[in-house]
């Protein structure tokens, strides 16, 4: 009852309050006894907020996954900015979680969309549409082979960037297409526009992605001394000292 327990610990409390060491103790022992309370609360807040991307975002990975391509596309032809940086990123996240074929008119649909989002005055639009399109090759099989003419010159194009991230997926782009079809096909044809282009960072980095292939591929497929020696030569008398570095680390890397 109310009268028992006040009665039982009135003197106990007249005790504590009226030492000396209670003040100095009570923080600490009350410290010790709470703070498992909290770290308790905490534990069981941090289920909810240590990952908050997964309570609004699902997994690419996972067989649930209910978004389709059709709809990442389609966020990402949309007009506001941050609806097509969602959308392109979520694109990208598909295709890399995937190992299913692309159809022909997937690929169609995709190469278009792409396409456009390479000129995109955003550079992480533009970034992402380069890194789903060389994740597309890997699934496209040869579907994309119909849509070089227009995709080789638009990745050139891109080497060209201000952004260095957008090089560096225009380039990764090339590789990738190499790999998926013919080292030789690719370079001659993007070598057709990027050796005399003029943009000296297109021809800096064409450079540097032909460098890169001479260490992918053996000299089998891809013939040094025609389709390489002869522009990267000429290219040891460009204006641009960057472009010059390039073919010198070129040549390097054919006679090494």
């Amino acid at each position: 009852s109310p009268i028992s327990f006040s009665l039982f610990f009135q003197p106990i409390l007249f005790i504590f309050f009226n030492s000396p060491s209670f003040f100095s103790n009570a923080s600490v022992s009350f410290t010790l006894t709470l703070t498992p309370l909290f770290s308790l609360h905490r534990s069981a807040n941090s289920k909810l907020s240590d990952h908050p991307q997964q309570i609004f975002h699902s997994n690419p990975s996972n067989p649930n996954f209910s978004s389709t391509m059709e709809e990442a596309l389609e966020l990402a032809r949309a007009k506001d900015t941050k609806e097509r940086m969602a959308g392109v990123e979520h694109l990208h996240q598909l295709l890399e979680a995937s190992s299913k074929p692309l159809t022909s008119s997937e690929v169609t649909s995709l190469v278009d969309t792409c396409l456009d989002l390479l000129k995109d005055n955003n550079f992480r639009v533009s970034q992402g549409g380069l890194q789903a399109l060389a994740s597309a090759a890997v699934l496209a099989g040869d579907h994309l082979k119909i849509h070089f003419n227009a995709l080789v010159p638009a990745a050139v194009e891109r080497l060209g960037d201000g952004k260095q991230p957008v090089r560096d997926a225009a380039r990764r782009l090339l590789i990738t297409l190499m790999e998926v079809s013919s080292p030789t096909i690719i370079v001659e044809r993007a070598g057709s526009y990027a050796w005399e282009h003029k943009s000296w960072r297109v021809r800096e980095e064409f450079a540097r992605t032909v460098t890169s292939a001479i260490n992918l591929f053996a000299s089998t497929e891809l013939p040094l001394q025609r389709a390489i020696l002869p522009p990267i030569l000429h290219m040891l008398n460009d204006p641009n000292h960057s472009v010059r570095d390039a073919a010198i680390s070129c040549i390097e890397e054919m006679y090494t």
